[in-house]
């Protein structure tokens, strides 16, 4: 089966329209993105979202690009958790998006700049491989603009705009459609592209990955059935498809292998947690303007997934479309996925968690979610084609759109974003630390993770070794040294800080009560063993740097 063609003069008119048609959904994207984020394109420069995993998405580009400029063989060997290695394995690497930004940061471009650019064009180029998708399986310009929207606009987006790598997503359109192109075609170059696509999702987000080889399988196994008579032809280039991301996943997924090893997997309690429930789908995130306050049913970001009652709508509107299987195949990938995002409130993801190993790695199924989101933007895409077809000409049909676009982006409405301003400028107490020798740092207060992704941010200053750190895992010795570090100065925190080779302390007043800042300096001052170097300017207040001695 082919999918439907524009109706135009000529192959090179065809052609022009087509893409003068990607550009203006391009830019209507782009708008709907600034505005449904605001006032974030306004401060590109200076503020990111309040949060502390946007800092460590910060330090994995800034990191990524370090590695790639001194020693690419320890590009995992982050400098966080010292002197455990591999650690930037303990998160998502997000590795494609350090690629991207590897040029401007090598040259000392704004990494907040860069990390916001890669934001929100994580978002606008996720709609615009939807348009490509829902314009292939329609035909229809009008269908796929907000099949786009729906999918670019998505609450779910909302709620994780701090998670840079959960806003790359445009690889799954992507993806869905490079299959169709197989079956359409049997050509090896298709084959290519789907693997190639999976594989960037994979190295874009990794939870993605796997999650979209589900989905990719599952269309290929849909489709096969729906055309067994094309089967012969799309079987070779679907294995090299599958063959592609495998290779990336025998690469790329040696370190968190390794990890495994030494940390374990998520434990079924921890799954059940980050399993969606029914009621998730009709949760929306605190600031959604409409829905905002259904909210509170759930603590977090993990378990509001409402995709919209318009989405809802127009999809359902697509069973009485004309190509009814293509729709039905899009309702079971939906279903699929929304299966899966339940987790262990499910079946099917219990089940992967028994037999394959690497869902056991992943904490958070509710987050198939976001395939919910991209099938249903395709069956939404056939329901607006449905809906104008039944229009009595032109100017109703453009009303079935522009309804279609402004009920879309109202439900998708959100409140300002919470923004913090960074500091442009390295704070003097960073620029002190990387004149000094290059030696293993902690600083004050050591917290698990309140205040450690600043700490990390600040550290591409120097890139000095840091006991801190804050990832998505943490080395089971890293709660011990947290306790020892609570009574720091005394002997105990002390004999640990040697024991993991410190030489330089920074204590950052303030964070703490005037009171317990200054008995934690005067028991320093009563230490021979703590050397000052003086206070210096941090982002927020003076920092103390101490010199530990080695023992005698």
């Amino acid at each position: 089966m082919h999918a439907p063609q524009l109706a135009t003069a000529d192959p090179e008119s065809r052609s022009m329209g087509r893409i003068k048609a990607l550009l203006s959904a391009t830019a209507l994207l782009t708008v709907m993105t600034v505005i449904v984020t605001w006032p974030q394109a306004r401060y590109m420069s200076t503020r990111v979202a309040a949060h502390g995993d946007v800092f460590l998405s910060m330090w994995r580009l800034q990191w990524i690009t370090h590695a790639l400029s001194t020693d690419v063989r320890h590009l995992f060997d982050g400098n966080i958790f010292f002197p455990h290695t591999r650690t930037l394995a303990y998160t998502d690497a997000t590795l494609l998006e350090g690629l991207l930004a590897f040029p401007f940061l090598l040259t000392h471009a704004n990494p907040v700049l860069v990390y916001n650019v890669l934001l929100l064009g994580g978002i606008i180029t996720s709609g615009v491989g939807m348009f490509l998708l829902a314009r292939h399986l329609t035909g229809s310009a009008d269908a796929a603009l907000v099949a786009a929207a729906i999918f670019t606009l998505a609450p779910y987006r909302i709620e994780h705009f701090m998670h840079l790598e959960l806003q790359w997503t445009v690889w799954m359109p992507l993806a869905l459609w490079g299959v169709h192109r197989i079956y359409e075609s049997g050509a090896w170059r298709y084959g290519a592209l789907t693997g190639a696509f999976l594989g960037l999702q994979l190295i874009s987000c990794m939870y993605y990955g796997a999650f979209l080889g589900i989905l990719v399988g599952a269309l290929a196994v849909l489709l096969a059935i729906a055309q067994p008579r094309l089967v012969r032809a799309a079987a070779g280039p679907l294995l090299l498809g599958a063959a592609l991301p495998a290779a990336v996943i025998f690469i790329y997924g040696q370190p968190y292998l390794a990890n495994a090893r030494e940390l374990g997997t998520r434990g079924p309690g921890e799954i059940a947690g980050f399993s969606a429930q029914l009621i998730s789908y009709v949760t929306a995130p605190e600031g959604n303007w409409l829905w905002g306050s259904t909210a509170t049913r759930f603590h977090g970001e993990e378990l509001r997934l409402l995709p919209g009652a318009t989405a809802a709508a127009l999809a359902l509107a697509a069973f009485f479309h004309r190509s009814r299987r293509m729709v039905w195949i899009y309702a079971a990938l939906t279903a699929l996925a929304f299966e899966l995002s339940l987790g262990f409130n499910g079946w099917l993801y219990r089940w992967l968690y028994g037999h394959i190993w690497v869902f056991e790695a992943f904490r958070a199924p509710a987050r198939f979610a976001i395939l919910v989101c991209c099938a249903l933007s395709v069956l939404a895409a056939f329901g607006v084609q449905y809906l104008q077809a039944r229009a009595p000409g032109t100017r109703w049909r453009r009303t079935v759109l522009i309804a279609a676009l402004v009920f879309v982006a109202v439900e998708s409405g959100s409140a300002p974003m919470r923004l913090l301003a960074v500091p442009r400028a390295v704070p003097d107490v960073y620029k002190v630390l990387k004149s000094l020798d290059p030696s293993v740092v902690i600083e004050f207060p050591i917290v698990d993770w309140d205040l450690t992704p600043f700490y990390m941010y600040w550290s591409a200053a120097h890139w000095d070794p840091l006991v801190n750190g804050y990832s998505g895992y943490r080395p089971a010795d890293y709660a011990a040294t947290l306790d020892y570090m609570q009574t720091f100065p005394d002997d105990e925190s002390i004999w640990r800080l040697r024991e993991l080779h410190v030489r330089y302390i920074l204590v950052h007043g303030f964070f703490y009560k005037p009171a317990d800042y200054a008995d934690l300096l005067l028991q320093a001052a009563q230490r021979p063993d703590l050397i000052p170097h003086g206070a210096f300017r941090d982002w927020a207040g003076q920092t103390q740097i101490f010199e530990l001695k080695p023992a005698p």
